[in-house]
């Protein structure tokens, strides 16, 4: 990146999914719900009219870019992916809690599914791909329409906290969460804009 350059992420969460409620979805590809046109047209005007726009390769966050900007064809992002929680997909929380009593539930972040991955792990993985994607677009504004744990871990990354305490942080579907990455004495500095901004109708 540039000395100077500034890189400003808008991170916005799908649409609220169909028949998931109290369940590990992750990485199934379950559809969104409609997005409401006046929430559409509202957060579509706190968007860069020129930006690059990626997604997740998941159907609910193509759909919801769709519905914010028409005719939009996002890059699909595979790291942008939700966590991946393996056995668990499809499964709910409770039986999911009740089967696995074991586990140390009071540092969830650490957790792994069978045949999954860890918040942290989903962290790292979004770290990595935040320095990659920020480098290459350097100087531009991006629009992500991606997933909770996603918006999480890049504000996790940005601000420089510990996946336990990136994890606490509540994405509400279809809110936008704003970073901006800045070049100064050579080093990336981030900040962050707002979390969670809903459009209320």
């Amino acid at each position: 990146m540039n000395a100077g350059s500034r890189t400003d992420w808008f991170l916005i969460r799908h649409a609220p999914v169909q028949g998931q409620e109290a369940r590990y979805y992750g990485q199934l590809d379950v559809a969104a719900e409609p997005v409401n046109p006046v929430i559409a047209a509202g957060l579509s005007r706190l968007l860069p009219p020129v930006a690059v726009w990626m997604s997740s390769p998941l159907s609910r966050t193509r759909s919801t870019a769709l519905a914010l900007k028409p005719g939009a064809d996002p890059i699909a992002i595979q790291d942008f992916t939700e966590q991946n929680f393996g056995l668990w997909q499809g499964r709910g929380h409770n039986e999911v809690y009740a089967a696995n009593k074991g586990f140390d539930w009071n540092n969830p972040a650490k957790i792994r599914p069978p045949e999954g991955e860890s918040f942290a792990d989903l962290t790292a993985r979004i770290a990595n791909a935040m320095e990659r994607l920020t480098a290459h677009y350097a100087g531009h504004s991006i629009v992500a329409v991606t997933h909770a744990g996603v918006i999480r871990s890049a504000i996790g990354f940005a601000l420089g906290l510990d996946p336990g305490t990136a994890l606490r942080i509540d994405i509400a579907p279809l809110s936008l969460t704003r970073l901006t990455c800045r070049i100064v004495n050579g080093e990336p500095v981030w900040s962050l804009g707002c979390v969670n901004y809903e459009v209320v109708v």
